[in-house]
């Protein structure tokens, strides 16, 4: 499955839709997306169907930066509080 960005303005806040595997290559991809887009943002996850350690750290970064993640399903969730509980804690 490849990798997809979206990104999209809704009311007064950029939005970032991932689509499929977030792996190390599309972090890159991500970060510049983000830089770019600015804040508010929200990164819509409804649509991955995983990532990596490399995918679920930057998604941390970010939401440690200001964005924040909606549409995560159970599975991500449980990735991202793994990855989070290995590296500080995340507020669910």
């Amino acid at each position: 499955m490849t990798f997809r960005l979206v990104q999209q303005l809704a009311a007064d806040e950029a939005v970032i839709e991932l689509h499929g595997w977030l792996r190390a290559d599309g972090v890159a991809e991500l970060d510049k997306l983000v830089a770019q887009a600015g804040f508010p943002l929200r990164i819509d996850l409804e649509h991955l169907a995983g990532a990596n350690a490399d995918g679920l750290r930057a998604l941390l970064r970010h939401e440690e930066c200001g964005a924040r993640l909606i549409g995560t399903s159970p599975y991500i969730e449980l990735l991202l509080s793994r990855t989070a509980g290995s590296t500080g804690d995340r507020e669910l």
